[in-house]
């Protein structure tokens, strides 16, 4: 059995005991509870004589005590109350609170509350009051419990020589009209209670009247008789668990929830035991389709070289190189002597061509029937994306291949040179060696665009103060980009160690090289995408297709600075 919370009249207040009195419960005014509508009659509330323990807290949070019942008595319009406030800060606040009016309200807090027909029955217990805001709540977090089946007695009542009511004969009652000391009179209608035993014979029900200012005698009146004897599982409101439930996701604290559902039952999830367990297949995850799986590949490393779209010759391409072998211009004596005249040779270069594909017979229902279509369509953007990366890192190696090699492995590979220190300072090798690559380039007549470099080499690049970077040269680099540039115009990317093969992953390893260096080009801008119906067996047949043509055009101006094993 849940309490209830009964909202009812406000506050008057006395700044020479810090107390307030107010109309606690009233008489024959419909409650505002949980539970709808109902009305309380005198003698249906217990008033206790001992008052320890009862407390005033704000809005119901009973851990939130700011004063203690004073003193607690009935009058016609209902139960009276007053209360000494607490001599400290909360206790103050909340005083002063009452007389601005800012929270002026009273609400009760009853236990043993049980309701029929919209009156409560005897029996209820007052144990604490609240001083609130709003006399009307939304949304009680502490609940009253519907009446079980109440035991009708055939009984009637008259009053004794000490004014106690006795059950006679078997009639139901009037009203009944009880005097008190002001001349006033107080009436209530007894819900057929059943009696009390009286050892004397018959049984008696007291309701009493108290003028205001004196103390209460207690107020015996009946429990309700039930049907039956409920557990404690049966008694537990499920109007309890789901305000309790409502009350969480609006942000009620945990120790408020806590305190509110202690006494209730566990009804745990997806566990031995519980409402639902892990294999019942009862809750279901959300759906939410495809998930994130991190950006699309941008290609990072064919455009830092020339990169071009259009046809592709089947046999490739092929043009010639001019070589000097001695200078062709030399110094001449004149006066009609002999004019020298130097050597020179060619060679021609070709360019590989490399195809890529993918293919597979899809079955059509994935096209004929619901729900598979974003299924098809993220699996082949994959393939697409695959096509993007598996040639920009294709395109990578070609370069590496065509810098650290002219006929044997690495026998291109250039040492890193000895920097020159900055106040006490060596530069970074990864420094000095960039700028030593982007001079290589130039000492080969050409203009670096592009320097790739392993993460060893990035790290220091990355974590190089300012105070370590050549005063006449511009350089930087950005976390998380891979990406950077020097005097604005040479980019530096960042690739990983494996497009360094038979290099020292511990040391740093710089590629450089020159825009018209090697030439890509590619049969379109995107793969070539062809579908062909497999009507035999009810399927279409879809392959991605593309063409890489390199076209290495002059090795000299690419560059590989770096250590490998000793």
């Amino acid at each position: 059995m849940e309490p209830v919370i009964i909202d009812a009249g406000t506050l008057e207040f006395s700044e020479d005991d810090l107390t307030a009195t107010g109309l606690l419960i009233p008489y024959g005014v419909p409650a505002r509870s949980n539970l709808g509508t109902f009305t309380f009659a005198p003698g249906d509330i217990t008033l206790d004589e001992d008052l320890t323990g009862m407390s005033l807290n704000i809005e119901h949070k009973r851990e939130h005590v700011v004063g203690a019942f004073s003193k607690v008595w009935e009058q016609p319009e209902g139960v009276m109350a007053t209360f000494s406030y607490r001599r400290n800060a909360a206790g103050r606040r909340a005083f002063e609170e009452g007389k601005t009016g800012d929270r002026k309200h009273l609400s009760a807090e009853v236990a043993e509350v049980r309701i029929r027909d919209g009156k409560a029955l005897p029996g209820s217990v007052l144990f604490a009051a609240a001083q609130v805001k709003r006399p009307a709540f939304e949304g009680a977090t502490l609940l009253a419990a519907e009446d079980t089946e109440a035991v009708e007695l055939d009984t009637t009542l008259a009053p004794d020589e000490e004014g106690h009511l006795t059950v006679l004969s078997s009639a139901l009652p009037a009203d009944i009209t009880v005097n008190t000391p002001d001349g006033e009179t107080a009436t209530y209608t007894p819900e057929a209670a059943p009696a009390e035993d009286n050892p004397e014979g018959g049984s008696t029900v007291t309701a009493t009247a108290t003028e205001p200012g004196t103390q209460t005698p207690a107020t015996t009146v009946p429990t309700t008789l039930l049907a039956g004897q409920q557990s404690a599982a049966e008694e537990a409101s499920l109007g309890t668990i789901f305000a309790s439930m409502a009350q969480v996701k609006t942000g009620m604290s945990a120790p408020d929830a806590e305190t509110l559902l202690a006494a209730l039952s566990d009804i745990k999830y997806n566990a031995t035991g519980g409402l639902t367990t892990a294999a019942s297949g009862v809750l279901q995850p959300a759906w939410v389709g495809k998930l994130w799986q991190g950006k699309r590949y941008q290609r990072k490393y064919l455009d830092l070289f020339t990169h071009t779209y259009g046809g592709i010759q089947l046999g490739g391409r092929k043009g010639f190189t001019l070589a000097q072998g001695t200078a062709l211009v030399q110094k001449w004596n004149g006066n009609k002597s002999d004019i020298p005249s130097g050597t020179a040779t060619t060679g021609t270069k070709s360019s590989s061509i490399q195809p890529y594909g993918y293919g597979a017979d899809v079955a059509r229902e994935w096209y004929d029937l619901e729900g598979g279509a974003d299924v098809l369509q993220a699996f082949f953007e994959g393939v697409v994306d695959s096509y993007a990366k598996v040639t920009d890192e294709d395109g990578l190696k070609a370069v590496f291949e065509a810098a650290s090699r002219t006929s044997a492995a690495l026998d291109r590979l250039v040492a890193p040179g000895t920097f020159p220190d900055v106040a006490g300072h060596d530069y970074p090798t990864a420094m000095g060696m960039v700028i030593q690559a982007i001079e290589a380039i130039s000492d080969a007549d050409d203009d670096a665009a592009s320097v790739v470099v392993n993460p060893t080499a990035w790290n220091q690049l990355l974590y190089t103060p300012k105070e370590l970077i050549p005063e006449y040269v511009s350089f930087g680099v950005t976390a998380g980009s891979g990406q950077g540039a020097a005097d604005g115009k040479v980019v530096i990317k960042k690739a990983a160690q494996s497009f360094f093969p038979g290099t020292v992953p511990t040391e740093p390893q710089v590629l450089a090289g020159a825009k018209n260096a090697i030439e890509f080009r590619e049969q379109g801008s995107t793969p070539i995408q062809i579908d062909a119906l497999d009507i035999a067996k009810g399927g279409i047949d879809k392959a991605v297709i593309g063409y890489l043509e390199t076209f290495v055009v002059r090795p000299e101006a690419l560059v590989l600075i770096g250590t490998k094993p000793a």
